[in-house]
C-alpha cells in the first residue's frame, strides 16, 4: 500500500512539473516584450529603428549574443509589421470604397475617401 501511495504521489508531482511546449504560433511563450506600436507613426518609427539594429547585427558573422539580440528584436518586428498590415488593410478598404464611389459618380464620397486614404498613407510613407 505504501508503494502505491508513493507511486501516485510521485506521478502527481511529476505531472505538475512537466514542461509545456508550444504547438503553434499563438502558443509561443512570449519571453520578451515587444516595443509598443500604439499608433501608425510609432509603428513606422519602431520599424525604422529595428531595421537599423537588424542590419547592424547581420552585417558580420553572428555570435551567440547577436542571435539572442535578433531573437529579442524579432518580437518588435513581428508586432510592428502586424500593426502596419492592419493599417494597410484599412487603407485598402478605403481605396476600395473610393473606387466604388467613382463608379456611381459620388463626388463627395470620392473626396472623403481620397482624403482619408491620403491622410492614412501619409503616416506610413513620407
Amino acid at each position: 500500500m505504501k508503494h502505491l501511495i508513493l507511486a501516485t504521489t510521485v506521478a502527481a508531482l511529476a505531472s505538475l512539473s512537466l514542461p509545456t511546449f508550444a504547438t503553434g504560433d499563438n502558443d509561443r511563450a512570449a519571453h520578451y516584450q515587444a516595443e509598443r506600436s500604439d499608433s501608425t507613426e510609432q509603428a513606422v518609427s519602431n520599424l525604422r529603428s529595428s531595421n537599423q539594429q537588424l542590419a547592424a547585427l547581420i552585417g558580420g558573422e553572428l555570435s551567440d549574443n547577436d542571435m539572442h539580440d535578433i531573437h529579442k528584436l524579432s518580437y518588435t518586428l513581428e508586432d510592428t509589421l502586424q500593426r502596419l498590415i492592419d493599417d494597410l488593410q484599412l487603407l485598402h478598404d478605403t481605396v476600395a470604397d473610393m473606387h466604388w464611389a467613382t463608379e456611381s459618380m459620388q463626388a463627395d464620397a470620392v473626396t472623403d475617401y481620397g482624403a482619408a486614404y491620403l491622410e492614412g498613407i501619409g503616416k506610413i510613407i513620407e
